[in-house]
């Protein structure tokens, strides 16, 4: 599973020689998601959203998928080079990997391929298709000649909910199905993103991801590696499915079922709030309370649903845009002794200290409130979940009668992300709060994820 961003249209190899490209044009397209077909010699495409989704030799539905991750799973770089230079660089994992794919057909199981592709969306001068994803292109229907398997690949060319781990492009293929269901304990999928540390075999390096142990997992289907799959017992055999039990191997991404022990620690945290809140209004003065923690943390969730109940006043620069207009909030507040929480990142004491003084000339009580469980992982994890929700819960959505058309149709778009950069200048700028600072008290919240509902609750669980 990798991205091949860097992918270049350089023709030199010799040892394919390229077929031209046949455009059938667009058919269909929606605001929300659109859908095109072409044919690139005889492999169809279709584009729906950022997701293309290519069929070669008329594949029909299936009760069972053997699905594959594509690059280092079923084919490799035949040059020297990390990534492939053009369409023809390439070379099968093992040679008997199309024998393999075919007898796995015959058998009964649709073949489907699943890779994360960044990088091959058109760029502002491309018209149509960019070179790379021409190339690319080009390169699936050469694989399909020698395959001589129907087979249906899906590529995302983005980072949404069809980029693995998340397991959309899982859904998409079995609405694509034809209406059969997917017996998902009896399919499988294999890829090389496992998290092997260097040296699960001699002079072998780590992994580059768990992304694809992560995807099989979302989906509940049994992970193979290649190295599994494709042995000389397995590929001599006529018929090569089932497979053996696989290897265990395990996930080092942030788990999100890890947090369910928090909630004791939580309650603590919220009693202690009640009483500054209390103290505060006997004293007759008011109260500032100071959050602490990168973006998509759980800062303003928890604001809003523990703090702006009890009469805070929620100040937040995303909404007021500048610092001064939060200052001004904050000023206007304390001086009818009212309570703010201030719902920013405040990493360090000069984002903060401008807060304290004016708490300190109105009289107010100042308490910090550290995300302590803000590490970066959980941060990102919470941070691609709002970014997918919406799309995650369309999938998930099983009530909807709609055509499989309408559906492919309407599949909504991926929502904002906060940018890695703003993770990255958190935690570089991160200073702890305390008590030297102008605090009365720094407190620390451990996070516990709180939802809509219990479908929610099921989404947030996945790896992302």
């Amino acid at each position: 599973m990798h991205d091949h961003s860097d992918y270049t249209t350089s023709t030199r190899s010799k040892a394919h020689k390229a077929p031209k490209q046949q455009s059938l044009g667009a058919f269909f397209s929606t605001k929300k998601g659109k859908t095109s077909e072409t044919m690139t010699d005889d492999v169809q495409w279709r584009e729906i959203g950022n997701t293309w989704i290519g069929k070669w030799g008329s594949p029909t539905a299936a009760s069972k998928f053997a699905a594959f991750d594509l690059d280092f799973t079923l084919v490799n770089v035949a040059g020297k080079g990390r990534f492939p230079r053009n369409s023809d660089d390439w070379r099968f994992f093992h040679p008997d990997i199309p024998q393999v794919l075919r007898r796995m057909h015959q058998q009964g199981y649709r073949i489907v391929i699943l890779s994360n592709q960044n990088g091959l969306q058109p760029g502002k001068k491309d018209v149509g298709l960019s070179k790379k994803a021409t190339e690319y292109r080009l390169k699936i229907s050469k694989i399909a000649k020698q395959l001589d398997v129907p087979f249906t690949i899906l590529a995302a060319i983005a980072k949404d909910h069809m980029r693995k781990p998340s397991p959309g492009m899982w859904h998409l293929a079995q609405m694509e199905n034809e209406g059969v269901d997917v017996d998902v304990e009896n399919s499988f999928f294999v890829g090389d993103a496992a998290g092997r540390p260097a040296g699960w075999k001699s002079g072998v390096a780590a992994d580059f991801s768990d992304s694809d142990l992560a995807f099989a997992l979302n989906v509940g289907v049994p992970f193979y590696t290649p190295e599994e799959v494709f042995t000389a017992e397995l590929c001599a055999k006529e018929e090569p499915l089932p497979l053996p039990a696989p290897q265990m191997w395990p996930i080092s991404r942030f788990a999100p079922k890890s947090l369910a022990l928090n909630r004791e620690a939580h309650t603590g945290l919220i009693e202690s709030i009640a009483q500054h809140t209390r103290t505060a209004k006997e004293a007759n003065r008011g109260l500032v309370v100071m959050l602490v923690g990168p973006p998509a943390c759980g800062k303003s969730t928890f604001a809003r649903t523990h703090l702006v109940p009890l009469g805070f006043e929620r100040i937040n620069m995303d909404e007021l845009a500048t610092r001064k207009k939060c200052h001004d909030a904050v000023r206007q507040t304390l001086k009818l002794n009212g309570n703010v929480v201030i719902d920013n990142t405040n990493p360090d004491a000069s984002a903060r200290t401008p807060f304290i003084n004016i708490a300190n000339e109105n009289g107010a009580t100042c308490v910090a409130i550290v995300f302590e469980h803000a590490t970066r992982d959980l941060a990102m994890h919470n941070n691609n979940f709002r970014a997918q929700l919406v799309q995650a819960r369309y999938f998930a959505d099983k009530s909807d009668g709609s055509s499989l058309q309408k559906r492919l149709l309407n599949v909504p778009e991926c929502g904002g992300r906060v940018p890695e950069v703003a993770y990255h200048s958190f935690f570089k700028r991160m200073e702890a709060p305390g008590t030297l600072e102008g605090f009365a008290e720094v407190l620390y919240h451990t996070f516990v994820p709180e939802f809509e509902s219990a479908d929610d609750e099921l989404l947030w669980n996945r790896y992302y």
